[in-house]
């Protein structure tokens, strides 16, 4: 009988015998079969872990950007950075002082209140509990004068006189230290 148009051609290169049937053409069967539904799923995940390739780059690509602009945002930063962390370690010694009540500056303030007119102060040194000083005066009156109001001042125990040296031209030079209260120096007054 002559093809038609529309008339289907089988082809069978395996047979139709016994050899479906042994254990070859059982593995030649199944890989026909179900062997090409998994080529073409495989093929399919390695398509689109390929495709999905291009979007994790571009992510990668951003992210790489971004974290070049923070860095340059830092860096450009550094300067105003450094001035505040400044900033806040100065006005935590401030608020230090303030809760400790007793300033150097108070301290500062009745030591130059109670100098005379003809005695000055070479050098100073104040912490919370003491000042230590080297001191000019013209005259002996303008010494015993700076040391009564020092004895006076409630504020002040153990004032010591040190090394006294006389000097034609300037005067006498002597060291002297001193002792702030505690009650005084927490801001008891």
């Amino acid at each position: 009988m002559p093809a038609t148009k529309f008339s289907r051609l089988d082809i069978n290169l395996i047979g139709e015998g016994d050899f479906s049937r042994t254990p070859i053409g059982r593995v030649i069967t199944w890989a026909t079969t179900y062997g090409r539904y998994i080529m073409i799923l495989t093929e399919i995940v390695v398509l689109l872990a390929f495709i999905s390739r291009f979007s994790l780059d571009r992510k990668l690509t951003d992210l790489n950007e971004e974290i070049a602009q923070k860095q340059a945002i830092i860096q450009a930063n550094a300067d105003l950075e450094k001035s505040v962390r400044m900033l806040q370690t100065k006005l935590s010694t401030i608020r230090i002082l303030i809760i400790t009540g007793s300033s150097p500056v108070t301290v500062l303030g009745d030591i130059s209140g109670s100098l005379p007119p003809d005695v000055y102060l070479n050098s100073l040194e104040i912490s919370q509990t003491a000042a230590k000083m080297t001191v000019n005066a013209g005259t002996t009156a303008g010494i015993s004068t700076f040391l009564a109001t020092l004895q006076s001042n409630g504020r002040f125990t153990d004032i010591e006189l040190g090394d006294i040296s006389a000097y034609q031209t300037q005067g006498a030079q002597f060291d002297l230290s001193l002792k702030i209260r505690e009650s005084l120096a927490k801001g008891n007054l």
